[in-house]
């Protein structure tokens, strides 16, 4: 069964272009209208939060993107583990960038300077009309020897099986002594979902997505209000439940499991 490939963070986290300059991609790069749509969705932000980092492969082939969450103020981070962190989920030795930062792109190539008016982008635009300005930019185009990664990475969408609840989740967070209990809500239509957690010791909650790729495995995040935030994968079956494995900010680990469907 074919799932869209989609990645959502929440992570506190903002950019100093003088400091991680070397994170920005240049050269040419052609987006597909997958990965637009994408970009698209990340420009709108989501429940109140703001767009903070979108970064692609050098090849286009695979993007994913961070949010700050809304009403609050982020905090400087490091785009280098980020990057490590796209890297790791697109495999196949993929090397990752910053595409934009924030609604400016930062790419830099022949026409786009990556600063000023004319890299910022309207998040009020429909699709056709940020397309039309990313070909004005030069980042639209066909490059015939990518289309086949790019349909491998973001599969088309299927109709055939939807799933709305919520369930349990049992968490383990090096530093914590024990467990940490909350809930997932699922919309299993789009194969993502949302995960809420109050931490131990009045220390805040956490805030995250998860999002399902082919053959039961998938991708989650999550920030947290103490400025804490991690990542990792999960393994996942249509029936059964969900085991996911994982690292914070400080490289500590983080596992969970997630009740069976009732």
């Amino acid at each position: 069964m074919k799932i869209i490939f989609k990645i959502l963070v929440l992570t506190f986290l903002i950019f100093i272009p003088q400091s991680f300059s070397k994170t920005i991609g240049e050269g040419e790069v052609k987006l597909s209208d997958n990965i637009i749509k994408y970009f698209h969705e990340y420009l709108k932000g989501k429940a109140g939060n703001k767009p903070a980092a979108f970064l692609i492969t050098t090849d286009a082939s695979f993007a994913i993107y961070w949010y700050c969450p809304g009403g609050s103020r982020c905090h400087p981070g490091d785009e280098v583990n980020y990057i490590k962190q796209c890297e790791i989920r697109a495999g196949n030795n993929k090397e990752c960038k910053v595409f934009a930062r924030g609604r400016y792109i930062k790419w830099k190539n022949d026409i786009n300077p990556g600063k000023g008016k004319i890299s910022k982008i309207n998040s009020r635009q429909s699709f056709e009309e940020i397309k039309l300005q990313l070909k004005e930019l030069g980042f639209v185009g066909i490059i015939e020897t990518k289309k086949t990664e790019i349909k491998k990475n973001i599969p088309k969408t299927t109709k055939k099986y939807e799933l709305k609840g919520e369930r349990s989740i049992a968490l383990s967070w090096d530093g914590y002594e024990s467990l940490i209990a909350g809930t997932v809500n699922f919309h299993e239509a789009d194969y993502k979902g949302n995960i809420k957690l109050n931490l131990p010791n009045n220390d805040g909650n956490c805030e995250g997505t998860y999002s399902l790729q082919e053959g039961g495995k998938g991708t989650w995040q999550i920030a947290c209000t103490n400025n804490m935030g991690a990542a990792g994968t999960l393994k996942w079956t249509k029936n059964g439940g969900v085991t996911g494995l994982g690292r914070d900010h400080n490289d500590k680990k983080v596992k969970f499991t997630v009740s069976k469907q009732s």
